[in-house]
């Protein structure tokens, strides 16, 4: 049937209008893409405030805010060694107005230790981008006892099972670390699991622990106090901050390193527009010599791993820690 002249005058008229109104709907995705975001938007920290995460975060997430244009408030949900918040975290709506701060603990052992964690890092979240890691110090409250690195090992091996280690909590960095170094050196101390790191630096100060693998950041403060002895560094060089503490290598174990780190995650769906944007503007904010300056001061290296990277680098610490975890017989929870 042979359509009518009116009909064939009005067919580009028609067409152009459907164009036009893709066109149209085409901006607006992207202006609605290009908004984000349009209101604050909240930082699970799932550790009580004042500790390691905190002071992190709190610079960094600070300068993110400035750069989005856009209000970041720090909501703290400590408890069950991380699970709570970032459990709540990973069931929030994927919109980008919830993201977390993950640590080695919460994002690649905690959830492999606790069926009932109730996430799973590596399929409930995804990462925006690594912040920082810090190396740790080990240090003592009992100079006279343990003055060097030597004493603890020759303590260890001579009564195995006494020599005590303090923790945040099992699962934590303090934790983790020593059940590898325990394990890679065939010693065998015991684990003293605290709900922070707090309450276990005091009962280290006081004497009724004997050790502790402190992050750089949280141990400075004590060591220049007085209150505890640092035994070594766990990185490979030693730290302009604290430059009377030896390496491990140089206090006898050469091949010992380990740090925590921190990443800022946000729940699996998110927008991949927005997620890119996000983890370019985080990566500025790494770069500023300003934030450097701040995460240095407090011991801490700027950590700038894109979201894919940060991925990859994720994967491969949960399998470290899960080996850990198998080979030190460290229980389910």
């Amino acid at each position: 049937m042979h359509r009518s002249r009116s009909a064939r005058r009005a067919a580009p008229f028609l067409r152009a209008c459907a164009l036009a109104a893709l066109a149209v709907s085409a901006l607006a995705g992207t202006a609605a893409r290009a908004a984000y975001p349009e209101r604050p938007i909240t930082v699970v920290v799932p550790f009580p405030a004042g500790g390691i995460n905190d002071t992190i975060a709190r610079p960094v997430l600070q300068k993110l805010g400035e750069a989005l244009g856009a209000s970041i408030v720090v909501e703290n949900r400590p408890g069950a060694s991380g699970m709570i918040g970032s459990s709540v975290a990973a069931r929030s709506a994927p919109d980008g107005y919830t993201l977390l701060l993950g640590a080695a603990s919460t994002m690649a052992v905690v959830p492999q230790m606790n069926a009932s964690a109730g996430y799973d890092p590596l399929k409930d979240l995804v990462p925006v981008g690594g912040i920082a890691s810090v190396a740790s110090i080990l240090v003592t409250g009992k100079k006279d006892r343990y003055p060097d690195l030597k004493a603890v090992h020759a303590a260890a091996q001579a009564q195995p099972g006494q020599l005590t280690y303090g923790s945040a909590g099992t699962g934590t960095s303090q934790h983790m670390q020593m059940a590898q170094y325990n394990l890679e050196r065939g010693l065998s101390m015991m684990h003293v699991p605290y709900r922070g790191g707090a309450p276990a630096m005091t009962d280290l100060v006081g004497g009724q622990i004997d050790l502790m693998m402190e992050p750089v950041a949280t141990a400075l403060p004590q060591i220049r106090g007085g209150k505890v002895h640092p035994l070594a560094i766990s990185q490979k060089e030693r730290s302009p901050l604290a430059p009377d503490v030896p390496t491990f290598a140089e206090a006898g174990v050469p091949e010992y390193l380990a740090s925590t780190w921190f990443v800022l995650m946000a729940p699996a769906g998110m927008d991949a527009a927005n997620l890119q944007m996000l983890s370019g503007k985080l990566m500025q904010v790494l770069a500023d010599p300003a934030i450097v300056k701040a995460l240095n001061e407090r011991g801490v290296d700027p950590m700038p791993l894109p979201s894919q990277e940060m991925a990859r680098y994720m994967r491969d610490e949960y399998a470290l820690w899960g080996k850990v975890i198998k080979e030190a017989g460290i229980p389910q929870q």
